[in-house]
């Protein structure tokens, strides 16, 4: 009795793969073998050129001291700085760092009863700053600004920042916002071509530069680098003009909205380079010239008088 069970399961089972091995050979004649794919040829492969452009750093000597700020948690490498610092160091001016603990108000002010010369920065630069900027930080720069000191402000929209705790002291703020341009761009949409400039020495030469990842600055004294009618806002709508370079406290103070234009490979696209060194000559610069050439011939119409 079981013999004959198990011989019906078994005929049952055959019978079932016969049907299923009849199916498949009539519908599949063969096994499925793919054709041999052919690997791309790289070398073949043709990626346009940046526009990359040749330059030669023409400049004065300068001097005094710059301070880069280091206290503030401050969200980049100092690497890439490399293209900025060389070019202060090749115009006589010395690199100093302000790192967590120093005395911000003795590096930017110095100290009237120390017996000893104490060498002052005759700039601040300022880059991605994660921790604010407390009220006693402001005065002191404030003080520092207003006494002729130069101060840099440097943001990215790709990197956290305080920047504004410190900024909205001089009439900037630091949107939080990217532009991009889909008719014409660098490669990416988010890295925007600037053509237009207001007169001043930090656009001296410039007619076209890149600038990637950057964000849109709102100053009371207005930017002095602009934005085409195709680059827009991410935040902003309804806003003309918007501007990523912007200077305030009567050109002492410089706020840029971008960090990747200064470090390399990227200062050699378009006119990159001739704006760093362009920012170089304005911290290499003396900052009271102009005021103490106006207080000499002060002095002398009133010797004369």
């Amino acid at each position: 009795m079981i013999k004959s069970i198990i011989l019906r399961i078994a005929i049952v089972l055959i019978g079932i793969l016969v049907v299923l091995l009849g199916r498949g050979l009539f519908f599949y004649s063969g096994f499925y073998s793919a054709p041999p794919s052919e690997l791309p040829s790289y070398e073949h492969i043709v990626i346009p050129p940046a526009p990359t452009t040749e330059f030669s750093d023409v400049y004065e000597e300068g001097e005094g001291t710059i301070l880069i700020d280091l206290a503030h948690d401050n969200a980049f490498d100092v690497e890439e700085l490399n293209v900025l610092i060389l070019r202060l160091i090749s115009r006589g001016v010395t690199i100093e760092f302000f790192s967590p603990g120093d005395d911000l108000e003795k590096a930017l002010l110095g100290e009237e009863d120390d017996e000893e010369e104490l060498r002052v920065a005759n700039a601040f630069i300022i880059v991605c700053p994660r921790l604010e900027f407390s009220k006693e930080e402001n005065e002191t720069i404030d003080e520092f600004v207003t006494n002729g000191g130069k101060l840099l402000l440097i943001a990215d929209p790709t990197r956290h920042s305080q920047i504004n705790s410190l900024s909205l002291k001089f009439g900037l703020i630091f949107e939080a916002d990217y532009l991009y341009n889909m008719t014409e761009n660098e490669i990416n949409y988010r890295n925007i071509f600037v053509t237009e400039f207001k007169e001043n020495p930090i656009s001296k030469d410039l007619e076209k530069i890149a600038l990637y990842s950057v964000g849109s600055i709102s100053s009371v004294e207005g930017g002095i680098a602009f934005v085409d009618e195709n680059t827009f806002s991410s935040l902003i709508e309804t806003r003309k003009g918007l501007s990523p370079i912007a200077l305030a406290q009567e050109s002492k103070v410089l706020a840029i909205y971008d960090l990747t234009f200064i470090t390399e490979p990227y200062n050699g696209i378009l006119d990159n380079n001739q704006l760093i060194s362009n920012i170089a000559d304005w911290l290499a610069s003396p900052a009271e010239e102009k005021e103490e050439e106006i207080e000499e011939e002060q002095v002398g119409s009133s010797e004369k008088g």
